[in-house]
């Protein structure tokens, strides 16, 4: 029996109801729910929300139920796969709007005193982390660090967050990461997004992830002694499974098998992902290998601008704002030729498209070669894509989806995920993973999307996209419209 049918038989026998009374009362199919609740067969969604409004139950124990349903209909893996991503996404829009990590305080590590080349004093792991970051970032003119702590463990990076600001300097942080390669523990995986992907995201850290692959298991991991290190130039700190207790050394001979042994680790080990800081260098990268696209998902605040104009007023845009990126016109005409070409479906957010017509931002690659649009370009521009719309190729996720508005993430084959921050077009972040675990669970997780409770109907998405028309028209004709926000 499943998780969903006994929850489903418990909150009956709770309310002090069998199968026979309740399908009466609630006039739900008898035979039905009889399968439900003994996990003979799954019903329909609605007959499950029926069934919780008939129960009369708490918000917080439909949403379990409907939790548990989900989880039910699409395998336990999928569903801690698609939790994850979602989790991803709102912590980056949390990241993005308080413009901060964590306000948590730096804890003083006072006066750490190393009496031998392996300290026979015994302190918390975060004053030891903490006292070997400082030292390393006040010490170094070109601080690095190299460590193989947990990918999806927040220590390293909340300190990094907390002490990388103080001082006018990147740190280089090298960081080898262990994954399943089972794919029941894929969910493992992608934890580790979540911890390094508003790494690569943060201004003054060099940061540079390599995986392997290991059937090491977390309940094999106690039986490790001191499994984890963090590298620096003068220190090496050794870390127990759960993280709890260190030792610190500073023997140069013990620096250097550590940092001897961790480039050897490399050796056998794949690079999680490029990336690139650089406006030109990331376009080209993102213009790469286009023509051996075949399909292609894309997620973004706003829609695509290939959905919103044109090439040819496009490419006058290029010519009018940003003539310094002409030369790479070339083979951005030859990847919109590519693009109308593949099996796209795009999603975009009715908070994005809000925030376009009040300020004229969009997202995308292409907003890093084109300016924001003037009212009169938004107006041409929400014209242009309700005249080209359709549920088919495009969806408007609702307000209950949390996105950040400056990630812009692209899907190509089910093998290449692209995740952009456009948050300064001056230095943004743009990384491509290959990994496959990843690939696959962002794939299953946009298929779920397009009939997901996200997705806003196609009639209820033209009908505000022609609001935000008529409050243009307004705006641009001179006339002030009733209402100042779209």
């Amino acid at each position: 029996m499943s998780k969903f049918s006994e929850k489903c038989r418990e909150l009956l026998a709770e309310n002090g109801y069998n199968v026979y009374r309740f399908s009466q009362i609630a006039s739900l199919e008898r035979t039905t729910l009889q399968r439900m609740v003994t996990g003979k067969r799954l019903p329909s969604p609605e007959f499950v929300e029926h069934f919780c409004q008939a129960l009369r139950i708490s918000l917080t124990e439909k949403k379990e139920v409907m939790d548990l349903y989900k989880m039910e209909s699409i395998g336990e893996t999928a569903y801690q796969n698609q939790t994850l991503i979602l989790q991803l996404f709102e912590k980056l829009s949390i990241l993005e709007k308080n413009k901060r990590f964590n306000n948590q305080s730096v804890v003083n590590y006072g006066e750490i005193k190393l009496i031998s080349p392996v300290s026979t004093d015994k302190y918390e792991t975060e004053l030891l982390l903490q006292y070997v970051l400082r030292k390393t970032l006040q010490e170094q003119e070109s601080p690095e660090l190299y460590t193989n702590l947990p990918g999806a463990n927040s220590l390293l990076p909340h300190y990094l967050n907390l002490l990388v600001p103080e001082y006018n300097k990147t740190i280089l942080i090298k960081h080898l990461i262990h994954f399943q390669p089972n794919a029941s523990y894929a969910y493992e995986n992608l934890e580790t997004l979540h911890q390094i992907i508003p790494l690569c995201f943060s201004s003054g850290i060099n940061y540079i992830p390599f995986y392997y692959y290991s059937k090491l298991s977390q309940n094999d991991q106690p039986n490790l002694l001191y499994p984890f290190y963090i590298i620096t130039e003068k220190y090496v700190l050794q870390l127990t499974t759960d993280l709890s207790k260190g030792i610190l050394h500073s023997d140069p001979v013990i620096l250097q098998e550590y940092t001897k042994e961790f480039q050897n680790c490399l050796k056998h080990s794949a690079p999680l992902l490029q990336q690139s800081k650089d406006p030109a260098e990331a376009l080209q990268l993102y213009l790469t290998s286009f023509d051996t696209v075949q399909t292609l998902t894309g997620l973004a605040s706003t829609p695509c601008d290939m959905d919103s104009m044109d090439d040819e007023y496009f490419f006058h845009r290029v010519k009018e704002a940003s003539p310094e990126y002409i030369p790479l016109m070339k083979t951005y005409a030859a990847y919109l030729d590519g693009l109308k070409q593949v099996s796209r479906h795009t999603f975009f957010t009715s908070n994005g498209i809000q925030k376009f017509c009040e300020c004229g931002i969009s997202s995308g690659t292409s907003s890093i070669v084109i300016p924001n649009f003037s009212p009169k370009e938004r107006l041409t521009s929400l014209k242009y894509f309700l005249e080209h719309f359709s549920n088919e190729s495009h969806q408007m996720l609702n307000s209950n989806f949390s996105y950040p508005d400056s990630l812009f993430i692209e899907l190509r084959n089910n093998h290449s995920l692209f995740l952009i921050n456009l948050a300064d077009k001056t230095n943004i972040s743009f990384i491509i993973i290959q990994e496959s675990s990843i690939c696959n669970a962002f794939s299953e997780f946009f298929r779920s999307l397009t009939d997901s409770e996200f997705i806003t109907p196609e009639n209820q998405t033209r009908t505000l996209v022609q609001k935000y028309i008529e409050q243009l028209k307004q705006l641009t004709s001179g006339v002030t419209p009733p209402h100042r926000n779209f």
